[in-house]
This record gives C-alpha cells, structure tokens and sequence, in this order.
C-alpha cells in the first residue's frame, strides 16, 4: 500500500514536471480534440461566419483605434515604422473609404497627427471631411520668429475667436519651434510659436499638448472622438491598450481618460479552448535550461451575436501555475450610447515578440456580410 502511494505520487509529480517544465502536450482536452482544433482556419483576412466576415487592414501592432461621432467614422491610426504613417478612414459600415502612406525620408520631412487631422509641413488634410484632401495653408505665421509676445498673443486672440478648429502642435517642420493651427471657414492658418525666445505659450502635459496665455488654460477645438474597448480584458483601443485597472488611480476627475466613464457592453467575445505549447525559451542569469517562456497555438472561440467562429493562431504562456497564457489579441466595440449607429467592431493581434512569429498581426475589422 505505502509503495503504491510512493508510486502515484512521483507519477503525479514526475506528469505536473513534464507537464510544466516541458512542450510535451498532456492537456486530456487537447489531446482528446486536437484532431478536430487542428482543422480551424488560421486567423488571416476574409474568414466569415453566420451573417460576419472580417477583413485584415493592418500589419502594425498597438495600432490606435477612436470613433468620431459627428461624422460616424473611425479613424486608425497605423504607424507602420518610424518612417512611415498609413492613418485609415473606416466608415459606419466598415469599409475603408480613405488612407494616407506618409513616408519621412529624412530629417526635413515632417508628419503630425492630432485629433482627426494629419498634418505635413505645407499641408494639412481633415479625415472627417467626406472626401480628404491636402488643403494648403492660406497664411502662415512667425515663421521667422519675428512677433513680440504681445503680439503674438493679439493674433491668436483674434484667430481663436473666430476659429472652427484649433489644434495644438509640439512638433512642427522647424526644430525650435511649437505650432498653433486654426481653421477658419474651411481655411487654415499656421502660428508659429517659439518657446526659446519668449514665454512656453503650448506645452507638454502628460500625452496632452495644452495652450496657456496669461496663466490660463485655453482649450483647443476639436471634433470629439471616443476610444472603442474590449469589455472582457477591460482594455481600450489607444496605443498602449490601457485598462481600467492602469487608468483608474489617475482618472478621479475623469481628465486623465474621459471614456473610462462610457458604458460598454461585450458584443463579442473571443474565448480560449486549448492552448498547444511548440517551443519554449530559457532565460535568465544561470539558468540551467528551464523554459520560462512557451510558444505554441492557441485554438480559439469567437462569438458574435450567437454566430460562432473557430480559430487558431499563435500565443505564449509563462512558465507558473497562475500564468495565463497570452494572447494578444482584442475585440474592441463601441460604447452603448453609439450602437445604434455602427455594429463595427475591431480585432487587433499585437504580438510583439520576434519568436515564433506567424506574420498575421494587426487589424481585422469585424462586419456585417451584407454591408
């Protein structure tokens, strides 16, 4: 009897060591439906199911998703490099009905985002107008830094006041200087401002790049635009994938993130139901050849209003009993408030590691088959 212990206890210990320790697979429900998980599509561009399909219009990972309300568009903002600047206009229906490809080939070229605006040196174009074009600056100013404060303070004045739109600019076409750009009847006019020969009239606050004259804030104007979320890892759809847990300890006056405020619902779900390790990594000081890390494929559930979608891709899992493993992925939907008038909702794939890579990150947008 006490051998037969002994023997069932180094078993269980020696299957929980290979088990842990090694890419030998000993899940009971990989290995009873692996023939059947094998079969599910990679994930990659046109798959559809019931009444969706979903259509890749991204490679980059941490791409930035927001909605724009007034127009009913989103805006993707996809940096495929340093160098290179793909923003992407989606319509309410899902389709892409415009896009940019900016290269900065050189110190000399420049390319600024703000709000729904992309800006060039000479240029600038308005992704919520229904057709975007390049729209020259019809005046531009100080750009010889030649105005007194004072009288650099009189001109904003003036143009703030009449002005559509004024968007706040850190980085411009000159090293040395901060930008003010004001929209005004359709037309736009560049200010110049330089902080090295007079007061820091525009500043850096946190992401933010704020105005202030005269020890008061003066609000730029801008269209307003929301971040979409993945209700299920309570992320949002920014750049660094935030969620609430990060944004909470700073937001208690909801300044620091607005939409954390919005109520969402999940509209779709994507649920793990067996991850198969492949490979694994070993890192750190002295280590004597224990994996850390595991590099398999994760086989996969999504599910939009009842339409059931089956799916592989690529994932990794900590070594540890608590780790989970590792996705990367995201669903992220709109608020409630605006579900009346878009049903889009976006995939992205933001694996990161060199590794094991499948070439299939970036944005997939999820759509109605008939739109």
């Amino acid at each position: 009897m006490k051998k037969m212990l002994v023997f069932i206890v180094a078993s269980v210990v020696i299957l929980f060591i290979v088990g842990s320790c090694t890419t030998i697979n000993l899940s009971p429900k990989l290995l009873i439906n692996k023939s059947t998980y094998n079969k599910f599509p990679e994930l990659s561009d046109g798959l559809e199911w019931g009444t969706f399909k979903m259509n890749r219009i991204t490679e980059s990972t941490g791409v930035n998703l927001r909605y724009f309300p007034q127009k009913n568009f989103f805006l993707v903002s996809n940096y495929k490099s340093l160098e290179e600047f793909n923003p992407i206009k989606i319509d309410s229906l899902g389709n892409t009905v415009f896009q940019l490809n900016l290269y900065k080939r050189n110190d000399a070229d420049f390319i600024d985002a703000i709000n729904c605006f992309v800006i060039v040196a000479n240029e600038i174009y308005d992704f919520s107008a229904n057709k975007p074009t390049a729209v020259p600056f019809n005046e531009v100013l100080n750009k010889e830094n030649t105005l007194s404060s004072e009288k650099w303070v009189q001109i904003f004045d003036k143009q703030y006041k009449k002005a559509d739109i004024v968007l706040y600019g850190w980085v411009t076409d000159i090293l040395s200087a901060n930008c003010v750009y004001f929209q005004t009847a359709g037309e736009w006019t560049k200010l110049y401002a330089f902080s090295n020969s007079g007061p820091n009239f525009i500043y850096p606050d946190g992401s933010k790049i704020k105005c202030k004259i005269n020890k008061k804030e003066i609000p730029e104007k801008i269209h307003e635009f929301h971040f979409l979320k993945d209700v299920a890892q309570q992320s949002y759809s920014n750049e660094h994938r935030y969620n609430d847990e990060y944004i909470t300890p700073y937001n208690t006056s909801l300044t620091f993130f607005p939409d954390e405020a919005l109520t969402f619902k999940k509209t779709g779900t994507i649920k793990m139901l067996a991850f198969s390790k492949e490979m694994s990594t070993s890192d750190g000081y002295n280590n004597p050849g224990i994996p850390t890390l595991f590099y398999g494929t994760g086989f996969y559930e999504m599910n939009f209003d009842g339409a059931i979608l089956n799916f592989k891709n690529n994932a990794t899992k900590s070594i540890g009993l608590s780790e989970k493993v590792q996705t990367d992925m995201y669903v992220f939907s709109l608020p409630d408030k605006f579900l009346d008038r878009s049903t889009v909702s976006f995939l992205t794939y933001d694996y990161s590691i060199n590794v094991h890579e499948n070439g299939k990150k970036g944005v997939y947008v999820i759509r109605r088959k008939d739109n």
